[in-house]
């Protein structure tokens, strides 16, 4: 009996070692896990503030859009009188939309006097995907409508020959004699029509 309790003391004898191993190289690692993660802790707060917070995104800025309703268009344009603008008819679904706005971000740049007026043909039920669409594209300061009526009489108000197609300009003079253009605006669209609109303003004084 006392040479099987040897023999058992014995086996046991290399699987404690082994188990007192294995928790030294755990606990060794686990402290330096530590030490790691509170040195890159302590560098990062003396990078940067602590009360830094991060930059704010065109996204996360609010658009204050107007409702288009039925007889808003109106009212729209009779608040120009004598003003020359550029109108703008999006959504968020027209891919060839998002190309212009990069246009007319980048002429924005270079005329900031440009006179323009967005209206999104999407429902206001879906104004923060739309807000979400502009801020995206740097053009949250623009003055923003959207449709919130009846989508098929606001486009006839808007103009009666126009079915909906984006997307959709109109070119305004100060008499608020306009042209409608389909498709993406070029630049050079724009700037013709802004080199018009300053000499006929210059005539006018």
């Amino acid at each position: 009996m006392a040479l099987g309790r040897a023999a058992d003391r014995r086996i046991m004898a290399p699987k404690f070692v082994l188990t007192s191993m294995i928790r030294t190289m755990i606990t060794r690692r686990t402290i330096t896990c530590g030490l790691l993660a509170l040195v890159a802790g302590g560098a990062a707060a003396t990078t940067a503030p602590a009360d830094s917070a991060p930059a704010p995104t065109h996204a996360t800025q609010a658009v204050p859009f107007r409702s288009l309703q039925s007889g808003s268009f109106a009212e729209l344009v009779s608040a120009r009188s004598n003003q020359p603008f550029l109108l703008i008819l999006w959504s968020i679904t027209c891919g060839p939309c998002r190309d212009e706005f990069t246009l007319l971000r980048e002429v924005r740049a270079s005329y900031p006097q440009l006179p323009l007026v967005l209206i999104s043909t999407d429902d206001i039920n879906d104004r923060d995907v739309a807000a979400t669409a502009l801020g995206n594209f740097g053009m949250t300061g623009e003055e923003s409508w959207i449709f919130a009526d009846d989508a098929q009489r606001l486009r006839y108000e808007i103009d009666p020959a126009w079915y909906g197609e984006l997307p959709r300009a109109y070119f305004y003079d100060a008499d608020h004699q306009r042209k409608g253009v389909s498709g993406k605006l070029s630049r050079e669209q724009i700037e013709t029509w802004l080199a018009n609109t300053t000499a006929e303003a210059a005539r006018a004084n």
